[in-house]
């Protein structure tokens, strides 16, 4: 492949804040630039730009699009300068551009184009703040986003409109939306400290807020859960819509929200794992005026846990069903449910799989697509040992495993998932021995 007809040139910082660029393995080559149409990969999505996220998508549905042959995949190792603790994936017309957080917040980059690996040079990032990559459309630089703020903990920042306004929340809980430099607005609410914004590209966020310590839990990161959650429109002005509170002594477990149009009326749902120190984690699903919608049954005990996943068509004849999985941290179970009649009613489930590591913010460790190409949707998460990824496909039956991919060491970070040009699918992960996995075409 020509070098020269590649380009990608990594910011120092979005903000101009002057951080010290990382060290990559083998000196970085200048490229001139592209014409934009070609470099570009069109996206599901409302924005002008690609935009690589830990979570696949801005609305926090961890869907893939696209159709892979990911199990037939020889899989490419990329030896990397420290342990991989995030990574993101943004497609170009020249192959996929990956993205690598290490643990101690330097970057590594790398364009991966029918085998061939180009290092890019990459700008460190806050190691607790889940990167968001992107490429600018005109110069071609490909982007990690740093906190637009002085405070760069956080929230993971985001972007909610074609104009590049970047919405954050910092370690107060304060929520800004900056374009430029300017703030544009701080919506009267306090933001989960590290609460993902969701973003439906139609100029509304939402996110968790209200933060509160009544349910020590912790296996989050902290002991601070969401005591309620946001929804804000950006367009024509900035407004809190709905802001709904969620009754003691139940909290919300988790980061963010499943925003997803899950019956298909064109109304989107707001799924949430509410959990208190009785019953434990219980599956709620809400309008987005915080009306009640449904409920799965409580764990019933406290201190356990469920890890709310995706909303897809999972079902044999393609029935829309949400995806989680049950104590991920003793003896993980993959569960699919389906809404019937106000409730969340289990249809299968799957034991042997994880999606969380006790005391981690990454609650990307799984996701959703059609990996192997078959036409139909499948999870793909870590079995217990983490020694390997499943994806696990729905049945007649109930649920099963359609195929393993062996990880070849222990996963240390998200998983990554992007659709190609053609509509392809792509996979990448982290390892502990320094690796970073992709299963690319």
């Amino acid at each position: 492949m020509n070098k020269c007809c590649l380009l990608i040139i990594v910011l120092i910082t979005l903000v101009g804040c002057g951080r010290e660029t990382a060290a990559v393995p083998t000196p970085v080559p200048t490229l001139p630039p592209l014409p934009t149409a070609e470099m570009i990969v069109p996206q599901e999505s409302a924005l002008a730009r690609p935009y690589g996220y830990t979570y696949q998508r801005a609305d926090g549905n961890r869907v893939v699009a696209g159709r892979g042959n990911v199990p037939n995949l020889p899989p490419l190792d990329i030896p990397l300068a420290g342990t991989p603790q995030w990574v993101t994936a943004v497609p170009l017309a020249q192959g996929v551009l990956w993205g690598v957080v290490l643990a101690d917040g330097r970057t590594q980059a790398f364009l991966v184009n029918a085998g061939e690996v180009t290092p890019i040079d990459s700008n460190d990032l806050t190691p607790e703040i889940a990167p968001v990559m992107t490429v600018d459309p005109v110069q071609g630089q490909a982007i990690f986003l740093n906190p637009p703020t002085a405070d760069p903990a956080g929230s993971a920042p985001v972007i909610y409109n074609n104009a590049g306004h970047i919405a954050h929340a910092n370690q107060s809980g304060e929520l800004t939306l900056v374009n430029a430099g300017e703030v544009m607005g701080q919506p009267p609410i306090t933001a989960l400290p590290d609460a993902r914004l969701l973003f439906d590209g139609h100029g509304r966020l939402l996110l968790l807020t209200d933060p509160t310590e009544r349910y020590p839990h912790g296996v989050l990161g902290d002991a601070i859960e969401a005591g309620g959650f946001a929804l804000i429109k950006t367009d024509p002005e900035i407004e809190v819509v709905a802001h709904f509170l969620i009754p003691e002594p139940q909290v919300v477990e988790g980061i963010m929200p499943l925003w997803a149009d899950w019956n298909g009326d064109g109304n989107r749902e707001i799924l949430l794992t509410l959990s208190d120190a009785d019953q434990g984690a219980q599956l709620t699903l809400f309008a987005e005026d915080g009306t009640q919608l449904a409920t799965a049954p409580p764990i019933g005990q406290g201190n356990r846990w469920q890890h709310q996943i995706a909303i897809a068509p999972f079902g044999p004849n393609g029935e829309m069903e949400l995806t989680a999985v049950r104590t991920p941290h003793i003896g993980g179970v993959v569960e699919f449910y389906q809404w019937q009649e106000g409730e969340l009613r289990l249809v299968a489930e799957l034991p042997g799989y994880s999606s969380h590591v006790i005391g981690s913010r990454n609650l990307d460790m799984a996701m959703v697509g059609d990996f192997d190409g078959d036409g139909r949707t499948e999870l793909l998460l870590p079995t217990t040992d983490g020694t390997q990824l499943g994806g696990i496909q729905r049945t007649d039956a109930g649920a099963t495993a359609v195929y393993h991919l062996d990880i070849g060491s222990e996963l240390t970070s998200n998983l990554a998932g992007v659709a190609m040009g053609e509509g392809q699918t792509a996979v990448g992960l982290g390892r502990s021995d320094n690796v970073l996995r992709i299963w690319q075409p």
